[in-house]
């Protein structure tokens, strides 16, 4: 008979990471444990570490723990490096929901002073950062200022990086269409100018679903049975998925999108 592994709670996934993070990083001390978040020190400065979107990827495959704790502990050893000066050709815009913006309040009440961002509509947020080797570097008023970057340039600037700088591919047929650019930046894409019938054949007004950043998922406002799908797999991927964005659904409207009311 063939058991199962068990799979690792919060905690021991934690200390398992803890333990990778020092290692990689020497002279980083862990200073707490919670569950998922991690307080470390290094040169005299703390740090908090947040493992939800990291433990989500293990559950859906624990076969790669390894391979998953390696991505996110890399990704995490850029901000003990020395401080890099921000390279506009890499700003790009990250699409997150209300809920990140209560996860950011609830850390740290001045978080306002320390990201730039816009509201896109009543529930969708515009982050602005730099796509690096390892990591995804939010950006800050002081990173602009160092190298003499007009914030109001901010916007102009990462949609510009993200129309040339990946190739969008669209999959799918029979009103219901998916966008994949790489694996990151899918959600971003309802920033660029491409929603027109020529290029997504739907059956109505444009709808999508943006449950994580790297799903974008399309279909039309009169398509009932594509609606269901769409809806369903928005709130499938809310419930079990990683990266997750929002578990809304959105309607194209005089040339942006906003909520659908169902």
């Amino acid at each position: 008979m063939f058991f199962r592994k068990r799979l690792l709670s919060k905690a021991d996934f934690a200390v398992k990471f803890a333990k990778q993070l020092m290692k990689n990083n020497k002279g980083l001390k862990i200073i707490s444990i919670n569950e998922l978040e991690i307080k470390s020190e290094f040169n005299q400065g703390e740090h908090q570490h947040f493992l939800n979107n990291a433990y989500s990827e293990y559950i859906n495959d624990p076969k790669i723990i390894k391979r998953i704790i390696e991505k996110y502990v890399n990704g995490l050893s850029s901000m003990f490096l020395p401080k890099e000066l921000l390279d506009a050709e890499r700003i790009l815009p990250v699409i997150k929901d209300r809920r990140f913006i209560k996860s950011l309040e609830d850390i740290n009440a001045d978080f306002e002073k320390s990201h730039i961002y816009e509201f896109y509509n009543e529930e969708l947020i515009v982050f602005y950062v730099e796509d690096r080797e390892n990591s995804i570097h939010y950006i800050s008023k002081d990173d602009l200022e160092e190298i003499n970057f007009s914030i109001d340039n901010l916007r102009e600037k990462a949609i510009e990086n993200l129309s040339n700088n990946f190739e969008m591919k669209r999959h799918g047929e029979n009103g219901y269409f998916m966008l994949t650019a790489g694996g990151n930046y899918e959600s971003s894409l309802i920033l660029l100018d491409i929603w027109n019938h020529e290029n997504f054949l739907v059956d109505g007004s444009f709808v999508i679903g943006i449950p994580s950043r790297d799903l974008l998922l399309i279909t039309g406002s009169k398509d009932s049975e594509n609606l269901h799908r769409l809806y369903d797999s928005v709130q499938n991927i809310n419930e079990t998925g990683d990266h997750i964005v929002s578990d809304k659904i959105f309607e194209f409207k005089n040339g942006k999108f906003e909520v659908l009311q169902l």
